[in-house]
């Protein structure tokens, strides 16, 4: 499977961000994900193993609040990816995605 790439430069030249270019991103998403509810929390251990993914609650009955942080737009549709395949989720849904960039002076 090819994994997606954007192009950064193209990006901050269409938002006339054109300082932006080549500088390092900090993605932030969440995700509600559905799981088979018989064995939520040995799939919410799963997802908690996953580099870059975090799981913040679950209800007991299947449903699972994750948040995924990564570098780039391609790791952070890889990320979601895993999470959504792994075994026992019945889907993902992107709630919220925020990115940044860092601050190379700090």
């Amino acid at each position: 499977m090819r994994e997606a790439t954007v192009d950064q430069g193209r990006r901050s030249l269409l938002t006339g961000r054109l300082d932006d270019i080549g500088r390092p991103e900090i993605h932030v998403t969440s995700l509600v994900v559905y799981a088979d509810p018989s064995r939520a929390a040995a799939i919410a251990d799963t997802i908690a193993r996953l580099p870059g993914v975090e799981v913040h609650a679950t209800d007991g009955r299947g449903k699972l609040v994750v948040v995924v942080e990564t570098t780039g737009d391609a790791d952070m549709a890889a990320a979601i990816e895993r999470v959504d395949r792994t075994a026992g989720v019945i889907c993902a849904a992107l709630v919220y995605q925020q990115a940044e960039l860092l601050d190379t002076d700090e």
